[in-house]
This record gives C-alpha cells, sequence and structure tokens, in this order.
C-alpha cells in the first residue's frame, strides 16, 4: 500500500492506515497518540460544556466521599510525595509573601541612610516595582583561579 497517500497522524506525525469502520481518522492507534486524543478531547469538553464539568466534579467528590482515607493512606504510603509537596508549598508561600510587597510605596519620608541593603536569592523578580528595595543591580562574575591571581587590589 502506498504509505504517501495514508493521512499522518496529529501527535506522532507518522503516517499509519485508518480503520475501514472510521475513514475519516485522524490519529494512529499507538495507546499514547490515543491518550493524548482522549485527553485533548476530555479538556475541550470540560471548557466548553458546563454540565460536564459539573458532572466530573461530582463523580470526583463521589469517589472521595466513598474512600475517605485514601489521601491519609497514601501519603503514609509516599513519603517522597509528602516531602516534595513540602516543598512546592513552601515555594508557593514564598511567592504569595512576595506578591504582597510589590507595589509597596512606602508612605514615611525615608533619609538617605549610609547603608545599603543587599537582596539575594531566588524570587525577587516579583518585587521589581518595589521602590524602596531594589535602586541599583550588581552582578558579580566568578573568575577561575588564574585570573585571580592576575587581578590587582584597587
Amino acid at each position: 500500500m502506498n504509505l504517501s497517500r495514508n493521512p499522518i497522524c496529529r501527535y506522532c506525525q507518522q503516517p499509519f492506515i485508518p480503520s475501514l469502520f472510521h475513514p475519516q481518522q485522524a490519529v494512529c492507534r499507538s495507546a499514547a497518540c490515543q491518550r493524548q486524543r482522549r485527553s485533548d478531547y476530555h479538556r475541550a469538553k470540560l471548557a466548553r460544556e458546563p454540565d460536564y464539568q459539573q458532572t466530573c466534579r461530582d463523580s470526583r467528590q463521589k469517589w472521595r466521599d466513598r474512600h475517605p482515607g485514601y489521601q491519609r493512606e497514601y501519603r503514609n504510603r509516599c513519603p517522597a510525595y509528602v516531602e516534595r509537596n513540602r516543598s512546592q508549598q513552601e515555594g508557593r508561600n514564598r511567592r504569595r509573601r512576595l506578591e504582597g510587597i510589590v507595589k509597596n510605596n512606602l508612605a514615611l519620608d525615608v533619609k538617605r541612610l549610609a547603608t545599603e541593603v543587599w537582596m539575594t536569592g531566588p524570587g525577587l523578580e516579583v518585587i521589581v516595582k518595589n521602590n524602596l528595595a531594589i535602586s541599583e543591580v550588581l552582578v558579580f562574575h566568578l573568575l577561575s583561579q588564574g585570573r585571580r591571581d592576575q587581578c590587582r587590589r584597587l
């Protein structure tokens, strides 16, 4: 059979022979492509049909009602999950605290001090509009050992 006339799968981009019963088939029969097709269909249907969305929500709630201790048991069985979730929650909490100071405009008369405030670490990109904290950016570049020896003190 001539493969050039066969349709191309929209997911794996490989030619395939469509089913005799579904000549308009757009996705090949591989398990990964079929799983992706079902997932895309489900996501699109959730977006366009509020009744379907409610049905799915009710289904999840019914399952949780029938299995009340599942989450606690899962956490006991999978300590790696618990640790990963804990570290992700700490990151979310840190971002939430930083978001609170994004547009922090101080209402007091702040006098110029001889000291400087240096802020380092992850999460600083969300406080760019904090006109009290960031006034100057300094970038330090680590030198290799050979170049350090060549540097002179001023």
